[in-house]
């Protein structure tokens, strides 16, 4: 198992990214956030796009699992049924040479995508990196059977799991059924609200957990509270 896979079993990953029309854009701000992570006590954080690697990066003793969105300007953020997450080779080259620990890339199996594009991607990412760990986002329990059977993939994550359907929590049926199915470490990620939801992933067997909106999103943290309070007082 490689060094930076170790270092996060058991752990809390925290994502910190922050879109364009968010008052938290930027590389500085990224940082400041994944310093306040460190604070806490993460042992690694997500981040997105290489300038935010970078600035993230000069944090010592953080492992950044590094992420590359190319976000399609045509479609809105409520429609991402694409592959947009590090989808090609000089999307992942961007991450990895901005220092990245981990790369996280989107695997899931889509018409404009299939298998064997798939495995051409990772084999190629491989090659060129052969000790980058590589995370595996899936939306399905069969995509991340077959990325983690690809002998490309040294993580597997829900992260993806909740973009058609939506959940009140995290996914902790596919994280279950993934434990059962393979060896590769699973990764926890998506709906991830309250401590209950740690303990069910955990129960699950997650071997990490990432928590981003609930801990790097104020304006959705706020709207959340806001919503609550409009629904109770009706």
């Amino acid at each position: 198992m490689k060094k930076a896979v170790e270092k996060l079993l058991g752990t809390i990953v925290v994502s910190c990214q922050a879109y364009e029309d968010t008052p938290l854009y930027g590389a500085q701000n990224m940082k400041l956030m994944a310093e306040s992570a460190k604070v806490g006590g993460a042992v690694g954080v997500r981040s997105c796009w290489p300038q935010d690697i970078r600035a993230i990066k000069e944090i010592p003793d953080l492992v950044v699992v590094g992420i590359n969105k190319v976000l399609d300007p045509r479609r809105p953020m409520s429609d991402l049924d694409y592959i947009f997450i590090t989808p090609t080779f000089e999307s992942a080259a961007a991450v990895v040479e901005a220092g990245c620990d981990v790369l996280a890339l989107d695997a899931r199996l889509m018409p404009e995508r299939g298998e064997k594009e798939l495995t051409d991607l990772l084999a190629r990412i491989h090659d060129a990196w052969p000790d980058m760990p590589v995370m595996a986002d899936c939306a399905t329990y069969e995509e991340g059977v077959f990325a983690a059977k690809s002998g490309y993939v040294d993580i597997v994550a829900s992260t993806l799991s909740g973009l058609k359907v939506h959940r009140d929590g995290p996914d902790t049926e596919i994280v279950r059924k993934w434990k059962k199915a393979f060896d590769v470490p699973v990764n926890g990620e998506g709906n991830v609200w309250e401590l209950k939801d740690v303990d069910a992933l955990i129960d699950a067997g997650a071997d990490m957990i990432t928590i981003g909106t609930a801990i790097t999103r104020p304006q959705n943290i706020t709207r959340r509270f806001i919503d609550r309070n409009a629904k109770d007082r009706g």
